[in-house]
């Protein structure tokens, strides 16, 4: 974490009260009460940027968890989908070395910032202007905390913990990511508990990318504690440990509309939705995993073809979120409601087929076109939404022997995408039978739950796929089941480097659920 800590230190003071003779400028910029407010406000924005930009390793995460499928080698999509999966190559001479950095860099310069916002207003007499004010600072700034470390700890093994208490100079030990966890979770409560205190508090658009009242701030802050409690488990047993009964009331008292900032092209400007609505090598629809929607036998033929020799298919299915018809004639005549069939030739994906035929898909995603058309501004882009928190519920109710009172939360989605609602049992059978697994039989109450929540977090979730199929166990053989803290790190700390990743190697997946 040293190195996040040596971006930031050259602007910001642990504690603020000592002087910093290393940026004599420090105590003079943070004098000022309005420099203050907008230090803590813009740290939001510093650790959100990583996780929804176009760059950075969230576009891996989905190439590798098959939520999109890629030809363009960009931001190490291809190296690191590549099956068999191979180890991460953490050494600074990597080329996607950068990538792998951003998320701990950009986390903790958001750490850095919301730390020393809380040191200043800790000083006796200083203010914001108003206890109101100081209050609603107080109360992001550790939100802020909470976000930042949550993303340490479901991305990295290890981490390092920091707050207002800790100078900026010290390094704080690497500790396990579930002591992160904890930090994390106990800093949102403490912005809740800020808030609830202060319930008369509001939060401009340019602080969360819409106006919230104090009510929505703690919505928002509980739903984010319901995503990483379940996030943050690496295998079946750690995501079946998951207190359950904790996130189902987190997510109970989460977001009751979506919460979607408005995308200003300045403040949040969410670039990968814009990459992901691009044709071609940028956006295929894998049939890895979705290829459960086909009732035609194609998808199982498919799966039984080794690897190498698997090239695109037509799917058929009653789930009305894909292209109706049996042929790929009728299905371009007839889109879904989230994907369409590509016109002959592949539309500019079906290229370099030594990364892969496996990549090549007769389907698009196209939820985000309208915003990729309108020049990345001006529309609302999902950040958490209200079918997430139910599904969450849902999840908690089945781990918990409650799977009647799953079925409402689960069938919402299903049954307006035109399937039969599931059953305690599954899946209905015959023509009906979404999704329908690589050995020919219906999911189970579990997959369908799984199915919905994959179908609605498209580009939504930093990582959504992934982190949800490493706790499920449905990650490829071999798959890193975090990221390495990054050699930049290590390097500085003087430790010494390590990796994940390869099949059969240590922190990497087993074959998973569905054979690979």
């Amino acid at each position: 974490m040293l190195g996040g800590l040596l971006v930031a230190a050259g602007a910001c003071n642990g504690l603020l009260d000592v002087k910093n003779s290393n940026n004599p400028e420090t105590d003079r910029v943070l004098s000022s009460p309005s420099d203050v407010e907008a230090l803590i406000r813009n740290s939001y924005v510093q650790g959100m940027n990583p996780l929804l930009m176009s760059d950075g390793i969230n576009l891996q995460l989905g190439a590798v968890a098959f939520e999109h499928s890629p030809m363009a080698a960009n931001f190490g999509m291809i190296e690191r989908s590549a099956l068999p999966r191979t180890a991460i190559n953490n050494t600074i001479a990597d080329q996607f070395s950068g990538d792998y950095y951003e998320v701990w860099r950009e986390s903790y310069t958001a750490i850095r910032s919301a730390s020393d916002g809380l040191g200043r207003l800790a000083i006796q007499g200083f203010t914001l202007g108003s206890p109101a004010a100081d209050a609603r600072g107080k109360a992001f700034a550790y939100f802020v905390l909470g976000y930042a470390h949550a993303n340490l700890a479901i991305t990295y093994d290890k981490a390092s913990i920091y707050d207002e208490t800790v100078p900026a100079d010290k390094v704080q030990p690497l500790v396990d990511h579930k002591e992160v966890m904890a930090a994390a979770l106990g800093y949102f409560d403490k912005a809740i508990q800020l808030a609830q205190a202060n319930s008369t508090i509001s939060f401009p658009s340019d602080w969360l990318g819409e106006t919230a009242s104090a009510s929505r701030f703690i919505q928002i802050a509980n739903s984010y504690k319901a995503r990483y409690r379940a996030q943050d488990a690496r295998t079946p047993a750690e995501r079946k440990a998951v207190d359950w009964a904790k996130v189902i009331a987190d997510a109970k008292a989460g977001v009751t509309t979506d919460y979607a900032p408005i995308d200003d092209d300045s403040r949040f400007d969410f670039w990968m939705q814009d990459y992901m609505s691009f044709q071609g090598a940028w956006n295929q629809m894998p049939y890895n995993i979705l290829g459960m929607a086909d009732t035609l036998g194609n998808y199982q033929a498919w799966m039984a073809t080794p690897v190498g020799s698997r090239n695109p298919i037509t799917i058929a299915s009653p789930d009305k979120r894909f292209p109706q018809g049996q042929t790929l004639a009728e299905q371009r005549a007839a889109p879904g409601k989230i994907y369409r069939a590509k016109s002959a030739g592949g539309e500019g994906g079906w290229v370099r087929a030594e990364r892969g035929t496996w990549r090549w898909s007769n389907y698009v995603d196209e939820r985000f076109l309208k915003y990729y058309e309108a020049n990345n501004t001006g529309l609302s882009i999902p950040v958490i939404t209200k079918t997430e928190m139910d599904l969450l519920q849902a999840e908690g109710l089945i781990n918990t022997g409650q799977p009647a009172a799953a079925l409402p939360l689960i069938n919402a989605t299903r049954v307006a995408a035109g399937l039969p609602a599931a059953t305690v049992d599954g899946a209905p059978g015959g023509s009906a039978c979404v999704p329908k697994l690589p050995s020919g039989a219906c999911g189970n109450l579990l997959e369908t739950l799984k199915w919905e929540k994959r179908l609605s977090m498209f580009n939504t979730v930093y990582g959504g796929w992934y982190f949800d199929s490493r706790g499920w166990g449905d990650l490829a053989e071999g798959t890193f089941l975090s990221y390495p803290v990054p050699a930049k790190e290590l390097e500085v700390r003087q430790e010494a480097l390590y990796t994940f990743g390869g099949v059969g190697q240590p922190g990497s997946a087993p074959k998973g659920t569905y054979g690979y």
